[in-house]
């Protein structure tokens, strides 16, 4: 009977400690029914149970699912948390301020449709606009080599811009902004005699050039394009380029596919931008362009793209901005 009693009060003792260390609240409350922040600041609401939080206006003032408030723009909101258990709430008046802070600038990219397709095959681009594509980018064609870039007779690169006429005095002058309206460069030809034409080419295995750095890759590439764009609907071409000169106009030919050294699915436009000094922005699509057909390349040696002056006048320059394919 002794043990019995002594157990029974045990129980009791720990039943009654239990309920003492963990209370249960029994209306929602909050740390702050009232708050003012300031544009792009963060203020932590906290509720004394667990709860969803919402607001009452997101172009005003955002919420978190752990209670962090964050003003978006100058105004008034609500954020109501919500009991999880009792479906209890609780406000918070938020008041956003300007407060002097200035939200951070939109990127400059955003601004261009060219730039929101969903894939891409890059031939020429600036450094800050690929990186603006991120993973959209399924390769990049862009030079990383020029054959006056030699080492001991032996090129470092896979691919590189070429001019097939006076390679050492063809390189013009880039004035003023890039084609999205910043200070990167750009690929820029001067039309020095006789006619002006280039283009981006594979390395070629003729003993001057290094061919296995990177070449390999960039034909499996080339090859997969063929597997990738099925719906030529559905792709486009994008060029922008300016001159300043009258009448000057560019053929420009993508090279569909190269087997055994013979380049064939190839698809040529023409573009005679205004001479205005003005970035044109261009863009076509794939079915509209004739000839155009992507196969296999098995020929370490193949151009991807070229492009050349029709007609050719004297001192004109070619400002190349930006050379791509993509889907919409």
């Amino acid at each position: 009977m002794k043990k019995l009693l002594i157990f029974a009060m045990a129980v009791l003792t720990l039943a009654a400690c239990n309920k003492k260390d963990d209370p249960q609240p029994t209306k929602l409350t909050l740390n702050e029914s009232e708050i003012s922040v300031a544009v792009a600041a963060t203020f932590q609401l906290t509720a004394n149970m667990e709860v969803t939080w919402s607001t009452s206006d997101p172009k005003i003032a955002a919420v978190s699912e752990n209670g962090l408030v964050q003003g978006i723009a100058k105004g008034e909101a609500t954020i109501t948390a919500k009991a999880v258990k009792s479906n209890e709430l609780a406000v918070c008046k938020v008041t956003v301020t300007d407060g002097g802070v200035t939200p951070p600038p939109a990127n400059p990219y955003a601004e261009f449709a060219q730039l929101q397709g969903s894939e891409y095959y890059v031939f020429f681009l600036q450094g800050g606009a690929a990186e603006y594509l991120g993973d959209k980018v399924l390769y990049n064609f862009g030079p990383n080599d020029h054959p006056d870039e030699a080492q001991g007779g032996k090129r470092q690169g896979s691919r590189w811009l070429y001019i097939w006429n006076h390679p050492e005095e063809s390189g013009g002058t880039a004035v003023g902004t890039d084609p999205f309206d910043l200070a990167e460069g750009w690929t820029c030809i001067k039309q020095v005699e006789g006619w002006c034409a280039g283009g981006l080419c594979v390395a070629i295995n003729d003993g001057n050039n290094v061919s296995g750095e990177g070449a390999a890759e960039d034909l499996a590439a080339l090859s997969d394009m063929q597997k990738h764009i099925t719906d030529y609907d559905a792709w486009y071409l994008a060029i922008a380029l300016k001159n300043a000169t009258q009448g000057a106009a560019y053929d420009f030919e993508i090279i569909g596919s190269n087997v055994g050294g013979t380049e064939s699915g190839k698809g040529k436009i023409n573009i005679a931008p205004a001479a205005t000094g003005e970035w044109v922005y261009k863009e076509f699509k794939l079915s509209d362009i004739q000839g155009l057909e992507f196969g296999d390349f098995t020929n370490n040696g193949s151009n991807i793209f070229t492009f050349s002056a029709n007609p050719f006048i004297a001192d004109a320059q070619l400002d190349l901005g930006y050379v791509f394919i993509y889907k919409k």
